[in-house]
């Protein structure tokens, strides 16, 4: 009988210490098993916020590629470029919130204005999240940025960061000019130097960037226009003909020259295209944009070279010369003066000492050189004395013009070394002197001197000299084009210092000391010179237009 309630009791279920091993061996199981899992649904959840961060950086780099500027925030994504709302874009599936930022030296790209090549491999954008917590990261500088681009995550794997690089999407677009001129736009923005230099443009732009190029100063209707697609880059030069001043070729081609002038009194209120006044001493240049000679309309735009006012009191420029090449004058009875290209060479109105680099005293009768310390700027250089009272003693130099070449004017050739110049007093001052140098420099110059233009041939400053004079002139040495005109080797630049009805043989042309004239000449000499006359600045046109505007020293010179 026992043993039948033994049987009957076994049949009732565990006994507790049997409950209490099984409960035993299910902890010690969910004691190894449990991280594992916990593990496993944490990769899971890494993964996902991998995957999802990898989403996020694609619909940013879309939006980059078409807005052509980085998305503003995550919430801006939502519906165009990620298929996912706000909420899911701007939080990670823990709650906490993901963090879009751009490295601080290109958060504010915009394609038009591009990236200079030093913010190229800053390009770049961080997503960060944490989904054990809020990441909350604190970047206001490149050094903080680069700190978390360069964090190592494998210490803390619930941190996720995405790191975007674009740099190698970019193309170099190249855009300059050798001398002021032309104008862009970029992506509908337009460039335009108004009365200064073209903007060299180096900078990296998206693929596709709109790129037009106009050869006006102010951007119109471009002749060059093209989707880029890879690196580019074009050269502007006026010297080139018109409609293919905007070159892939970089080779500068024919020099783009302007016209330099002084003025016979102080300037103001002219109404001149970006110069509305100037002094009887500063070098003024008319040039591009917009530059044009006659026939047709003078126009251009006005910029100053230099004032010499800045080296003196007051003083008054009178004739001036742009050398344009290296070369030595003078020499056959004492040293030789070495020019080079850049230098220009001046008369005065007065007795006048000028300090820059260095120290010079000149009067009215004299030539010096002005020698620029940094090539093509003019203010500050060195002054070199050239030609002692060429004309006389107390014989103002009006104009002057170096040979640089030798150059055949009206069947006489020109040697180069020699010089053209005009001069005071009344038989003589409608005369153009040409002038051999035997010496020059400070102490004397000497050297033979003969008439090579006699204005009374040709009805200049009339047939017996005391009414107009030549005021500036210069020698055209070889064919050249500027401002639409068409100047050739052998022809002078002419202008009065008063007006004048009827100038040159054939068919006589009006002209005012506010003009410059250009001369034919098919003979030299003393009462046998003969020569045309047509008009090539028109100074009313330009603005020059009063007592005060007429034209005095001029030259041709590269443009600057």
């Amino acid at each position: 009988m026992p043993d039948a309630i033994a049987t009957v009791n076994n049949k009732r279920g565990f006994s507790l210490l049997e409950v209490i091993g099984v409960m035993a061996i299910i902890v010690i199981l969910s004691s190894l098993l449990l991280p594992t899992v916990i593990h496993r649904i944490d990769a899971g959840a890494q993964d996902a916020e991998v995957e999802n961060l990898a989403s996020i950086a694609q619909a940013i780099e879309l939006s980059l590629r078409e807005n052509r500027t980085w998305p503003a925030d995550l919430v801006s994504l939502s519906p165009q470029y990620l298929a996912k709302n706000t909420v899911q874009i701007t939080q990670n599936d823990a709650g906490f919130p993901r963090y879009y930022v751009v490295h601080p030296n290109t958060s504010g790209f915009t394609n038009a204005a591009g990236l200079a090549p030093t913010d190229l491999d800053d390009v770049r954008f961080l997503l960060i999240s944490h989904l054990k917590a809020d990441a909350a990261p604190t970047i206001t500088n490149a050094a903080e940025f680069d700190t978390w681009w360069n964090t190592d995550e494998t210490s803390t794997p619930n941190l996720k960061i995405h790191r975007g690089s674009v740099a190698n999407w970019f193309r170099l677009l190249a855009l300059s000019a050798d001398v002021a001129g032309g104008s862009y736009r970029i992506d509908g923005v337009a460039t335009n130097p108004g009365c200064g230099n073209l903007t060299t443009h180096t900078r990296y732009h998206l693929p596709g960037t709109m790129v037009g190029l106009d050869e006006a100063g102010t951007y119109s209707v471009s002749e060059v226009q093209f989707s880029q697609g890879s690196d580019t880059g074009y050269q502007f030069n006026c010297g080139l003909p018109a409609g293919s001043r905007w070159r892939k070729d970089p080779s500068k081609g024919p020099s783009c020259w302007s016209l330099w002038f002084s003025t016979t009194s102080n300037v103001s209120g002219s109404g001149a295209s970006c110069l509305n006044s100037w002094s009887s001493a500063q070098l003024v240049q008319l040039k591009q944009p917009s530059l044009a000679f006659e026939p047709g309309t003078t126009s251009g735009t006005f910029s100053s070279i230099s004032d010499l006012n800045n080296f003196t009191f007051f003083t008054d420029v009178t004739a001036i010369h742009y050398v344009s090449r290296n070369m030595t004058v003078g020499g056959a009875t004492s040293p030789s003066i070495d020019l080079l290209a850049g230098d220009v060479l001046l008369s005065l109105a007065y007795f006048t000492v000028l300090t820059s680099t260095n120290t010079i005293t000149v009067t009215e009768d004299d030539v010096f050189v002005f020698r620029p310390d940094t090539p093509g700027n003019y203010s500050s250089g060195t002054f070199i004395f050239l030609l002692n009272n060429p004309a006389g003693i107390f014989v103002e130099i009006k104009g002057l013009s170096l040979v640089e070449q030798d150059t055949v004017v009206g069947g006489q050739t020109l040697q180069a070394g020699t010089f053209l110049y005009s001069r005071s007093w009344s038989a003589y001052k409608n005369k153009i002197y040409h002038f051999t140098a035997d010496d020059v420099g400070l102490f004397s110059t000497s050297g033979t001197t003969t008439t090579l233009i006699d204005g009374s041939n040709i009805s200049m400053g009339g047939t017996s000299g005391g009414s107009a004079g030549v005021a500036g002139i210069d020698l055209v040495e070889s064919d050249m084009t500027i401002g639409g005109t068409t100047l050739q080797s052998g022809q002078i630049l002419v202008t009065l210092d008063r007006d004048d009805s009827a100038v040159g043989n054939g068919s006589p042309i009006a002209t005012k000391e506010n003009d410059i004239f250009i001369l034919d000449v098919t003979t030299t000499g003393s009462g046998t010179t003969d020569a045309t006359a047509t008009l090539f600045l028109e100074g009313t046109d330009a603005n020059l237009d009063s007592s005060s505007e007429d034209v005095d020293g001029l030259t041709l010179a590269p443009t600057l």
